[in-house]
């Protein structure tokens, strides 16, 4: 081999291992987003605000599309589609980051998960003395 050659053959060997843990140029994603952009990654809603509840239930995973810039904790729950049921909030975060998402089809359910996941929030529902979802807790 000549010099020129072994410099090839050093050079694609040091670069090659580069070029395949390069990231994957953006597309869309199941969230309506693009990978790694603000959507971030699909968070699973299991067991996440789980009622037998029919009625909430069905509210809670009726579909959307929204598209959210700059929302502050005082302000997300009185935001369409989740202003139609009461909230019961505590130790909101203050000057906290600011929330900001876009999808084409998303549930409230899931919404909601990216919320508490975005500020830490914790969400539960509750429950009159008949065991009826009356409001969702969110807890700072």
């Amino acid at each position: 081999m000549t010099f020129s050659k072994n410099w090839l053959l050093i050079f694609a060997a040091g670069v090659v291992p580069f070029l395949t843990s390069c990231p994957e140029t953006s597309k869309p994603d199941a969230t309506g987003g693009a990978s790694g952009a603000a959507t971030g990654d699909p968070l699973s809603t299991i067991g996440f605000l789980s009622t037998d509840y029919a009625p909430l239930s069905k509210w809670l995973d009726e579909r959307f599309e929204v598209d959210y810039k700059h929302m502050t904790p005082q302000l997300i729950f009185d935001q369409v589609p989740l202003n139609d049921i009461y909230y019961e909030t505590s130790n909101l975060p203050t000057n906290a980051a600011p929330f900001s998402f876009a999808s084409k089809d998303i549930s409230r359910r899931e919404l909601l998960k990216r919320i508490s996941h975005h500020w830490n929030l914790k969400m539960s529902l509750s429950t009159d003395a008949s065991g009826k979802p009356t409001a969702v807790r969110v807890e700072g």
